[in-house]
């Protein structure tokens, strides 16, 4: 079984939670040796430990219990776990859907030619393409104002595009009739498509992808500047 079809598989597996998602009661952040980003890249990527979200959850709280006690003493116990697991919960969601366009992209591209590592991630890139004589950095996020908003503040304020490279905006829709929409599972977890990365490498031999030079999207594909 490929990485792909493994990795999906683990992603129908799951048991979603509309409720758990909304709760919002521990918002504080989660920096440095608390940072759940390095925790599922460690479980997953250097573990090999497809964890559901409440494995990851116990994983990162076994990991990570003192530490949380020590940063937020003020924080009764029950109250930062309650919370925090509906923190872990949103934040895996989103990065499952960034690891599944990882695998999607391998399969895609050849894997040799795609590459995630810890030190790209620290500089803001999700994973790096090698295509056409081209290094292209994709940035995965929701495609929605606030993420854009985000993006740009990331390439003003915090070197988001300091990786030499192709910097590529390659956002998903939730909402279905798009050309960058996700797929459905039949759990109602979101997944990147074929189509879309077929899109990505027209517009990659086009030329018409330069350096961060997607500023949006409308219903049939990118904007550019």
């Amino acid at each position: 079984m490929s990485d792909l079809n493994r990795f999906t598989e683990f992603l129908k597996s799951l048991q979603t939670n509309p409720t758990l998602y909304k709760i919002k009661t521990f918002e504080e952040d989660l920096r440095g040796a608390l940072n759940p980003s390095t925790w599922l890249h460690k479980a997953f990527f250097e573990e090999g430990k497809l964890l559901n979200f409440k494995a990851f959850y116990e994983y990162y709280l076994t990991n990570n219990s003192h530490l949380l006690k020590q940063t937020f003493p003020h924080i009764a116990w029950t109250d930062l776990c309650n919370g925090l697991e509906a923190r872990l919960y949103r934040t895996q969601f989103g990065m499952l859907t960034e690891y599944h366009a990882y695998y999607l992209s391998q399969d895609f591209f050849g894997s040799a030619n795609v590459i995630r590592d810890v030190a790209l991630d620290k500089t803001g890139v999700d994973f790096q393409i090698r295509f056409n004589g081209n290094a292209y950095n994709i940035h995965i996020f929701v495609d929605t104002d606030r993420a854009w908003s985000y993006r740009r503040y990331k390439v003003q304020h915090k070197q988001g595009n300091a990786v030499s490279g192709i910097h590529v905006n390659l956002p998903y829709a939730l909402s279905l009739g798009r050309f960058n929409s996700l797929e459905y599972l039949p759990n109602r977890f979101g997944i990147y498509t074929r189509s879309y990365l077929e899109y990505l490498k027209n517009e990659m031999l086009s030329g018409r992808i330069l350096n961060d030079n997607i500023i949006g999207t409308t219903a049939t594909g990118f904007i550019y500047r």
